[in-house]
């Protein structure tokens, strides 16, 4: 999916470790809801609940956890992100 939007960062910045600590204990996309990236924070705990269901589900709050650390550094580091800007896009 390509980013429709761009997430501006704020003021006080968000705090990529708070961001990847809710990502890691609550479903792998709440840290990417704090950061405002709602829609691939909702996409990642679908996943995570789905993937569940045949035994994987618990890879996506570690992945999830990471993203949302990448992120909110760029974030926090002044940068605008993308609403659906993974981690591997933030470089």
């Amino acid at each position: 999916m390509q980013s429709t939007n761009q997430i501006q960062p704020s003021d006080p910045p968000k705090d990529p470790i708070i961001a990847a600590v809710l990502s890691l204990l609550l479903l792998g996309g709440v840290g990417q809801m704090y950061l405002g990236q709602t829609k691939k924070g909702v996409i990642l705990i679908v996943a995570t609940i789905v993937l569940s269901c045949v035994g994987v589900g618990f890879i996506i709050p570690f992945v999830g956890a990471y993203d949302a650390y990448v992120v909110g550094g760029k974030l926090k580091g002044g940068k605008a992100v993308g609403d659906m800007e993974f981690f591997w896009q933030a470089a």
